[in-house]
């Protein structure tokens, strides 16, 4: 974990929302943790990215002075990532009035008729005060500088989203759904013989939830450019750790895009092992229509802008 200056001058900040990683054990949701941090962390070095991680209790914020739509769209490239939150910092102290006022001086509908609601998360507390308590505060301190607003708590026309740290208060601007899914190489290796579109696509799927694909025989190298901007480590067989703390290679689990026979020689079963790995011939594309199909390839090509989490946008606006 890289730590943050308080004092180093940073353009823009993200909080990353984790989904699916939230409802593991503690010892196996800081492993996947790891593991996506990990390759983050890749993914921006090779694509020349500045991002700076800090860890805020339960959420993860990235730092950056890199141009905002190039680190966006690496984070939206980063599998185990739910959705990611662009924060602006308010120019106010924690008072319920300064607050309501920065945000209002930052508003681009100052004046007009609309509903909003407040929610605040805080990550550093003063007073007696509660969060419930500080939402309500904020909120009529607005009403009191805005009479053209009211308060919609069911279907608002604006959320007032706030977080309060112990280096001032920020807002919550926008919030973007990415791929979602399992940090690669938390679910051992598959191995894959990338032909054509269709062998793309689907050791995409299954890339989503952990795994780590090696592409072996024919694979054509356009294939494998295009899902390594969502592994940057594709190729590279996982590591276990067995008795003696040694972290020999895993032998691979699934195959797709060749047979069980041809991908015999590429599974890496240790000649020790006691109990050996049994091969799945993997199709997830099975029993998908076209319409599906081509919303998945879409949003392959782009996540940012073509969703194929059909209920995480419920997940992320309830959060």
């Amino acid at each position: 974990m890289i730590q943050i200056d308080v004092n180093l001058m940073v353009n823009s900040k993200w909080i990353l929302r984790f989904g699916e990683l939230g409802l593991k054990s503690k010892t196996v949701r800081g492993s996947f943790q790891r593991a996506l941090l990990n390759n983050m962390l890749e993914q921006a070095r090779i694509a020349k990215i500045e991002l700076i991680v800090d860890k805020q209790r339960s959420q993860f914020h990235v730092y950056s002075n890199s141009d905002k739509d190039a680190v966006e769209n690496l984070l939206c490239h980063v599998l185990g990532i739910v959705a990611i939150d662009r924060v602006e910092k308010l120019d106010c102290d924690y008072s319920s009035k300064s607050i309501a006022k920065s945000v209002l001086d930052n508003s681009p509908n100052f004046g007009t008729k609309r509903t909003f609601g407040v929610r605040v998360k805080r990550m550093y507390k003063f007073g007696d005060i509660s969060s419930k308590d500080y939402e309500i505060e904020i909120g009529s301190e607005m009403i009191a500088l805005d009479n053209n607003l009211s308060v919609n708590l069911s279907s608002p026309d604006e959320w007032i989203r706030i977080i309060v740290d112990s280096n001032g208060v920020s807002r919550i601007v926008d919030r973007i759904e990415t791929t979602a899914g399992l940090p690669t190489g938390v679910q051992g290796d598959v191995i894959v013989n990338l032909v054509d579109e269709k062998t793309m696509l689907e050791s995409f799927l299954v890339m989503r939830r952990g795994v780590r694909l090696i592409p072996v025989l024919d694979s054509k190298e356009i294939y494998i450019k295009k899902l390594a901007r969502y592994d940057p480590f594709i190729g590279q067989r996982t590591m276990e750790r067995d008795r003696h703390k040694f972290s020999p290679k895993r032998p691979a689990w699934g195959v797709i895009g060749l047979s069980i026979e041809d991908a015999e020689p590429f599974i890496g079963q240790r000649d020790d092992a006691v109990k050996t790995t049994p091969l799945s011939t993997l199709s997830p594309l099975d029993g998908w229509d076209d319409d599906e199909i081509n919303a998945l390839r879409l949003h392959f090509d782009n996540p940012r802008t073509h969703s194929i989490n059909l209920n995480v946008t419920n997940w992320i606006n309830n959060h």
